[in-house]
């Protein structure tokens, strides 16, 4: 009897078991494909939607700049359309890049179309898709009343004709220049991307339902052999904790195991080899000893929301020092263990995120280069007009003191000979002899300092004017020094009274953009000011060429203040400053940074706290062979 109990025991075990795992599988699967499914479907769909209407506000910023433009005289109403619907064209966007916008007027005529040009300046009143809607007609009735909306409509694929697919796009009208602008998404990137959540999830369904079927079948097993099967058992579990160890070792996850007193007691592979710490340097450490000082706080705080029924497995960032006494960036979690002689155990898995981290930086930072590019786009558009406004009165008063130049040399011989007749006599408040002195000079300064107008105002020309980022042309770099320091006359003046600069004689040319040049200069110079402190400290620039590496040079050396090693080490970084009270964005010198490898050369930083900082640009010369090319 009892052999027959054993041996049925298989047989009647695993229905029970079995039954209510299928059955949670299943619900899940169904509540995962029928409900959690569509919502992010319907979710997808919706952040697809804001954002072509964000994009379509965008399109319309730039639109209301160019009718803004129209309303101040800047340009004709015809001009500024041209350059509207000439800036939508050139807009993309999209994971291809080929996403776009397009432009048709209330009656409804195409305006702009850049996959479509056969239908500019068309009548598409009776436009169709391929389902039969009249879509223009449809954008008109979005728009009549609210101004704007979504419509939804069969086109081509981007820019191939040859494939239709359902699309949603966001209309919005410009009244006063009665244009319907309009972007959209296809519906069939929604689709794609649901198929393949659906995909992923389908394979990491079957493989648990796979690992609980064959666990289930594993405790079954063991449960009806009994303690003959123990040390079977036993030998099971030394593989598994093989295999998780095996798994730990090889994860590229940092993870770590520590007690109570937070002294850690296990470090992965992953650790040493970033860390460079060696598996014996860890043992009785503090946890502590590898988080900053500034997080630690953070860090006890999320240990404490760890208890033994919640895990805290929400990540959060933080960051760990390496044996080299550098950082990185982590995002870390805790889980609460309990171990075999009831000591507390926490387990923390780290995931190292600092280049996700720069490249987040890094995005941000060309948004700013871009924003900055803008102001200097519009600050070339004021430069330009002040500087027109300027000259010409500039002009007028350089004629006028040659006129009274030759006035003076004319009337000189009559009013030294009535003086010879008449001895003293005054003009004005002064008298005869003093005039005599006294008006050479003053015309003389009169036009150096008209002359000297005129000279910043081409400087100011020059460095702000509409020259692209990418455009390169034959660079002198004293002219670019040169040009700099004029703009930088009045700052360098307050800051320092020993300003030495030295100009190399038969410099080599160089191939660039003299205005972005002229930008790391000016960002420069005005640091080395700014680090001054003191009027009686020198500001020394000088240029120079290396025969070696056929390099110009230009060294812009302060005695200022100075920096430590900690600060020296992260003044490239984008958005490290040490000027925050006095609204320093830290973009300067990453942007400078850029600039100069940008051109193929090299921007390098020497300092030490209270002997001053030493900045060095190198760049290649503009060599024979590009020479003799071009002349060809």
């Amino acid at each position: 009897m009892t052999t027959s109990n054993r041996t049925s025991l298989p047989n009647t075990v695993p229905a029970k078991i079995f039954m209510p795992v299928l059955l949670s599988m299943f619900l899940f699967i169904g509540t995962f494909f029928g409900y959690i499914l569509p919502k992010v479907e319907t979710h997808l769909m919706d952040r697809k939607r804001e954002m072509i209407h964000a994009l379509s506000e965008s399109a319309m910023g730039s639109i209301r700049y160019y009718a803004q433009r129209v309303e101040t005289h800047s340009m004709s109403k015809k001009e500024a359309q041209q350059q509207a619907a000439s800036h939508l064209q050139s807009l993309r966007y999209g994971p291809d890049n080929k996403d776009y916008f397009w432009i048709n007027d209330t009656l409804p005529r195409m305006i702009m179309h850049p996959y479509r040009p056969d239908l500019v300046g068309k009548d598409v009143t009776n436009t169709k898709d391929p389902a039969g809607k009249k879509l223009f007609l449809a954008f008109l009735e979005t728009v009549k009343d609210s101004g704007g909306g979504y419509v939804t409509y069969h086109w081509q694929w981007q820019d191939d004709p040859t494939r239709i697919f359902s699309k949603i796009s966001y209309v919005q009208e410009f009244r006063p220049w009665h244009w319907i602008v309009g972007t959209g998404v296809y519906v069939e990137d929604v689709k794609r991307q649901i198929a393949t959540i659906t995909e992923k999830m389908t394979f990491i369904f079957l493989g648990i339902l796979a690992i609980i079927a064959s666990l289930s079948v594993y405790i079954v097993w063991q449960g009806a052999t009994g303690e003959t099967h123990r040390r079977e058992i036993e030998d099971s579990l030394q593989k598994s904790e093989h295999k998780y160890r095996l798994l730990a070792e090889t994860a590229r996850e940092i993870i770590f195991l520590f007690d109570s007193d937070f002294t850690v007691t296990y470090a992965n592979t992953a650790w040493t080899r970033i860390s460079s710490y060696r598996q014996q340097e860890m043992v009785k450490r503090s946890v502590y000893d590898f988080i900053t000082q500034k997080h630690r706080n953070l860090f006890k705080n999320k240990i404490r929301q760890t208890t033994d029924k919640q895990s805290y497995d929400h990540f959060f960032e933080t960051e760990l020092v390496l044996k080299n006494h550098t950082t990185i960036t982590v995002e870390v979690s805790f889980a609460k263990m309990e171990s075999s002689t009831n000591d507390t155990t926490f387990l923390m898995t780290a995931r190292d995120i600092t280049e996700k981290k720069k490249i987040e930086a890094q995005a941000k930072m060309h948004q700013e280069q871009l924003m900055q590019t803008d102001k200097m786009v519009s600050l070339g558009t004021l430069v330009s007009g002040v500087a027109h406004e300027i000259n010409n009165p500039i002009s007028s008063v350089m004629l006028n003191i040659q006129v009274f130049e030759k006035f003076w040399r004319a009337v000189r011989p009559i009013l030294d000979n009535h003086y010879k007749h008449n001895e003293d006599f005054e003009i004005g408040t002064m008298s005869y002899p003093q005039m005599r002195e006294r008006m050479p000079k003053l015309l003389r300064f009169s036009e150096e300092g008209a002359e000297r107008i005129k000279r910043i105002v081409g400087d100011l020309k020059d460095f702000s004017g509409h020259q692209p980022s990418d455009s390169r042309e034959t660079v002198n770099l004293n002219d670019v020094v040169e040009k700099a320091m004029g703009l930088l006359s009045s700052l360098t003046k307050k800051a320092t009274n020993d300003l030495q600069i030295v100009y190399s004689e038969n410099l080599p040319t160089l191939q660039g953009n003299s205005q972005r040049l002229g930008q790391v200069v000016i960002n420069l110079v005005v640091n080395g000011c700014q680090a001054l402190g003191d009027s009686k400290a020198g500001l020394y620039l000088t240029t120079g060429y290396l025969e070696e590496s056929e390099e110009v040079f230009l060294e812009v050396r302060d005695f200022g203040n100075g920096m430590p090693p900690e600060e020296l080490s992260r003044i490239k970084d984008p958005f490290y400053t040490t000027k925050r009270d006095s609204n320093g964005t830290g973009l300067g010198l990453s942007i400078s940074d850029t600039i100069i490898r940008n051109h193929g050369g090299w921007l390098d930083f020497k300092s030490q706290p209270g002997l001053g900082t030493t900045a060095t640009i190198l760049l290649p010369r503009y060599s024979n062979d590009e020479i003799q090319g071009r002349m060809i």
